[in-house]
């Protein structure tokens, strides 16, 4: 495999299809050559040959395909495509060979973009004449929103080429899923954008795999001045480290079966693109296209070959740079990430206690650090849908609620939904025939159940007869998902539990990113935030000192919500979710502070002016009552006027 990954084969090379489908086949009895003996018996040849580092380079290009696609179905074109090819008349062939050297647009298949003409080859680069740091906020913008580069460039030209405003329209203009644009920005931006090759189900897919972008790890996070408030606290789960093992157990087991679904409908779904693309192809495969098939199948094997390394490294060597050749430390962060979304979690808790046993110690560091960017990640958005209150007669409603990007789907019903029982039904489900995890409500409040449903669409349809009304329905839908803030999640929680890992941390610095995060996110991603926050307070020391001032804004939204619970003697008597977890966090970080001789001045930096005027404002009317109580007017009881 060394000397065919060390071979940059182009697409226009006569045995450029050949080429790459040996690499896959070569790679492919590797993977399954390590499945059968591991990477102990064979460490020795892979650390004396250039291939891990080969390896390494290869998997972080990008497969050019939808992240859909899985590795066996894209074989399974390769060969289809192939067998076509070769059964094509030799005559033919030839002629079709010609037309591609002349870039004739009839030479594409079915269902493909034509060949670029002449002119439109000569597109320009949407990178090209930027300055450095420009670069890095378009491969941000890039990277977090999924923002095609040809787009983003013509927002920047139309912005007067100002960093600060482009930023600023393209936070305007991204709706949670992609950007929109408008007629100025889709003609400015065909001088930028890439010609040819994409078929057109790729071109309008969301998440295509591209080659891996390693951002610059920023030394500081930007300071934040006030948290975020919650849209929708109630549909929360609480992660806390106390709560009980066999909660822990369920919740582990829900979450299995919930990846066990999604992977059922990622193998539907790529199977449904295998299919449309052997049904649309035409009798002659295009050999740049079985290229790029076979090209991506090599990169999805050298990915699992080097899971599988990692997997079974051995403890006496060490996971470096220079054995794996990565552009920093940060690298291995992003390379976790890659296989997060590619293997199946035990196999990816396995690879990643691996690597931080066998990382060196300056290593760790950049690597926390980077995992702290990607829990910047925009949050997920959170979706509310209801009938009328209460709904009508003879209603027949069928919707939607769709959230890229998701793994799983949680439904939250409202406390006072309510339908005519047995006659009037929602129903939901996670296929459009309402087949595929179905679900029905109907009746009385108790028996709307919350509940969680596998993929990133939620179809539903609400049915009433002729007679007979309730409240009706109301539901929140938030998202789970794989993205790099899960990543970030879990890189940070498992360093934070191994006693080797946590001295070479700085924890300061985590510290100050985290908290950044918990005022910025909200939901889930809030929650998680908090609790790498409370492992961080109990295991920090003089040494590496957190500055716990920077609590502030988090404290102002728990004293919000302290003060809302006392005020409205309607809410229900259980503390949300959000309400515990600032609760342990406070009362943890006092505790600490106390212990560390720093009490005094943790609370004065937490006290608010508000929280001065109310104190000030229930002395006052503390003394008041007391001098009602006594017969005794003074100033206290003029300012509150009692008589």
């Amino acid at each position: 495999a060394s000397p065919l990954l060390q071979t940059s084969v182009g697409s226009h090379c006569p045995e450029a299809v050949e080429a790459t489908w040996v690499l896959s086949l070569a790679l492919k009895g590797l993977y399954k050559t390590l499945k059968a003996h591991g990477f102990e018996e064979t460490h020795a040849t892979f650390l004396q040959t250039d291939l891990l580092k080969l390896l390494v380079k290869k998997c972080s290009k990008g497969t050019g395909f939808s992240k859909t696609w899985l590795l066996r179905d894209l074989e399974i074109l390769s060969i289809m495509l192939y067998s076509s090819k070769k059964e094509s008349h030799t005559s033919a062939e030839h002629t079709a060979l010609e037309r591609d050297e002349r870039g004739d647009p009839e030479d594409e298949v079915e269902g493909m973009v034509s060949s670029p003409t002449e002119p439109e080859q000569k597109k320009l680069d949407p990178l090209e004449s930027l300055d450095e740091p420009t670069r890095i906020c378009f491969l941000m913008a890039h990277d977090a929103l999924r923002a095609p580069l040809h787009v983003l460039r013509a927002i920047y030209e139309l912005q007067m080429k100002r960093t600060d405003s482009f930023f600023l329209e393209v936070q305007k203009r991204f709706d949670g899923d992609e950007l929109t644009t408008d007629e100025r920005i889709r003609t400015l931006a065909q001088r930028w954008q890439p010609s040819g090759g994409l078929r057109l189900e790729e071109q309008s897919a969301k998440a295509v795999d591209t080659d891996m972008i390693i951002l610059p790890c920023l030394a500081r996070p930007a300071r934040c001045e006030q948290a975020t408030a919650e849209s929708n606290p109630v549909s929360q789960k609480l992660i806390a480290s106390t709560e009980s093992e066999l909660r822990q157990s369920y919740i582990a087991s829900t979450e299995s079966e919930l990846r066990q679904s999604y992977a059922k409908q990622r193998r539907s779904k790529s199977a449904a693109l295998l299919h449309k693309e052997l049904n649309s192809k035409s009798k002659r495969a295009a050999r740049d296209y079985l290229f790029r098939v076979n090209e991506a199948t090599a990169v999805l094997y050298a990915r699992h070959v080097l899971a599988s390394l990692l997997a079974d490294w051995p403890g006496h060597v060490p996971v470096s740079e220079d054995t794996l050749e990565l552009s920093g430390p940060a690298h291995m962060t992003y390379i976790l990430d890659m296989f997060m979304q590619l293997e199946e979690k035990h196999q990816w808790e396995k690879i990643l206690r691996k690597v931080l046993q066998g990382c060196r110690g300056s290593m760790l560091g950049t690597m926390a650090l980077a995992a702290c960017q990607f829990m910047e990640e925009p949050g997920m958005e959170v979706q509310v849908r209801e009938s009328k209150h209460p709904y009508n007669n003879n209603t027949n409603f069928e919707d939607k609620v769709h959230i890229p990007g998701a793994i799983y789907l949680s439904v939250k019903f409202d406390p006072q939904c309510s339908t005519e029982e047995g006659c009037d039904e929602l129903a939901m489900a996670s296929s459009s025939d309402f087949q595929q995890d179905r679900h029905t409500f109907s009746g009385s409040q108790q028996k709307w159940k919350d509940f969680e449903l596998p993929g990133d669409t939620l179809y539903y349809r609400f049915t009433s007869d002729m007679s007979n009304t309730e409240w009706g329905y109301k539901f929140t839908v938030t998202a789970g998902h794989l993205g790099r803030f899960q990543t970030g999640f879990e890189i940070l929680k498992q360093m934070l539990s191994e006693e080797r890992v946590v001295p070479h941390l700085p924890l300061a610095k985590i510290w100050e990113w985290l908290v950044g995060v918990a005022c910025r996110q909200t939901g889930h991603q809030r929650l998680k935030a908090i609790h790498l926050l409370l492992r961080i307070v109990r295991c920090c020391t003089h040494s590496d000192l957190c500055d716990l001032a920077l609590l502030k804004p988090l404290w102002q939204l728990f004293t919000h919500m302290e003060y809302s619970r006392l005020e409205d003697v309607t809410q229900p008597g259980i503390l949300l979710p959000l309400h515990r977890a600032l609760t342990e966090l406070f009362f943890v970080t006092e505790n600490r502070a106390q212990e560390l001789g720093l009490l005094q001045d943790y609370l004065l930096a937490l006290t608010t002016d508000d929280h001065l005027l109310r104190c000030a404002a229930q002395a006052l009317q503390n003394i008041a009552a007391i001098s009602l109580a006594i017969n005794y007017p003074n100033k206290a009881t003029g300012l509150w006027n009692v008589e």
